[in-house]
């Protein structure tokens, strides 16, 4: 069992580092092209309903932004509703696989794709991306905007007396450079096969540990 742990511990740590390798050099200057504004390469920004819904325990997923990782939606204690609620909160745009939700307040910029096989809707104080595929390789701006530089713009674009939030206008208009789309593909399948290993090591982990 500990050598088995061990083994699990070196492998989360070589993933890591690697990954945080490969992030690095999604910045800006890493291939980079023209540069665009976000609404540029989205086919739809579109901001959530600035009213709540009550947590109804089943149903369709409330993505708050607590349930909004950096790079993956938590759905662990998530709040839901009917279906009768999940179709009028939708009006506006259904999120499919490949959307990202942004959380436009705590934690400020924080990016997730919606992955295949869930419904889920968009909370209060959050933003639905819908990539332009012609142009970006969703999983790929989900990881450009997770990267620190990305964050660290959108913190400095963050206001607020209390509790700092993004505009809707700011987002749309937050300069982007992407390399050309055969690399995004390639960068993006790389870390995607990094991020599962990262995530099935912390599960076999605290199985582990629960043990």
């Amino acid at each position: 069992m500990a050598r088995l742990t061990g083994e699990i511990a070196k492998c989360f740590e070589e993933s890591n580092r690697l990954q945080e390798q490969i992030k690095k050099n999604l910045g800006p200057s890493a291939m980079a092209c023209e540069q665009m504004a976000l609404q540029d390469v989205c086919e739809l920004i579109v901001d959530c309903p600035h009213t709540s819904a009550k947590d109804e325990e089943v149903g369709y997923p409330l993505i708050r932004t607590p349930n909004v990782g950096r790079g993956r939606l938590i759905l662990t204690d998530v709040h839901r509703v009917s279906q009768d609620v999940y179709e009028r909160r939708v009006s506006r745009a259904v999120p499919w696989q490949g959307d990202l939700i942004l959380a436009r307040e705590a934690p400020v910029g924080n990016v997730a794709i919606v992955s295949p096989g869930i419904e889920v809707y968009l909370g209060q104080r959050t933003m639905l991306l819908r990539p332009d595929s012609s142009f970006v390789v969703p999983e790929y701006l989900n990881y450009y905007l997770n990267v620190p530089e990305q964050r660290d713009r959108m913190l400095r674009l963050a206001n607020g007396a209390t509790v700092s939030h993004i505009n809707v206008a700011d987002i749309r208009n937050m300069p982007v450079q992407l390399p050309f789309r055969r690399e995004q593909s390639k960068v993006a399948e790389l870390l995607s096969v990094l991020d599962d290993k990262i995530d099935l090591n912390n599960r076999l982990n605290d199985y582990l540990l629960a043990a």
